[in-house]
């Protein structure tokens, strides 16, 4: 009987030491970096009453990493890929309020989008150029100084982080992309007039 137990004991711990705690092995996520795959269609910092802020992305499926080209459809059999950014108003010297608007006032041209506490943006694949495509219009209904930023989701930063919608047992694939037009803070600050 003490043999059996040490058996036992000798099989559980094996077992537990073989236990996948990388959540990210467990659940096929990859990550790179890849630069500007999202801009802000800034054409100055200053907008007027009814204008759009509109975000933008178009990049092929074709992605270079470091001189290595990773085909991101064939590898995540995504046909989308979603991010999130929010636009807050300035109430105060320090206090920021989200501005949201309802989904059907977001000028919607390319991809989807839903807005609520943030916007959550989806890239859908273009099968006839071979690009994931977002191009959403956001307005701007009232004067103020305003901010836009990506972190919503994340601490990080001066960047964008784009995952892949891909389908059960497939690989995702998680882009960290660096954008232009951002402070220190990461927000884009602008003015509404």
């Amino acid at each position: 009987m003490k043999k059996l137990h040490y058996i036992v004991l000798f099989a559980v711990a094996l077992f537990v030491a073989n236990c996948d705690t990388n959540d990210d092995g467990f659940y096929n996520n990859v990550f790179t970096d890849i630069p500007n795959l999202v801009s802000i269609d800034a054409h100055s910092s200053t907008y007027n009453v009814g204008e759009k802020l509109f975000i933008t992305t178009d990049f092929s499926r074709y992605l270079n990493e470091n001189g290595t080209t990773i085909d991101a459809f064939k590898t995540t059999g995504a046909t989308q890929f979603d991010f999130s950014y929010i636009i807050e108003k300035q109430a105060t010297a320090t206090v920021w309020e989200v501005v949201t608007v309802n989904d059907n006032q977001l000028d919607i041209v390319k991809g989807s989008a839903q807005n609520g506490s943030y916007v959550y943006g989806i890239c859908d694949y273009n099968t006839v150029d071979e690009t994931y495509e977002y191009r959403v219009g956001f307005p701007l209904l009232s004067a103020g100084a305003y901010r836009l930023s990506f972190g919503y989701n994340s601490d990080a930063k001066n960047l964008v982080e784009l995952r892949s919608l891909s389908p059960a047992k497939r690989l995702f694939l998680n882009i960290n992309s660096t954008i232009t037009g951002l402070d220190s803070e990461g927000y884009y600050n602008f003015t509404v007039n």
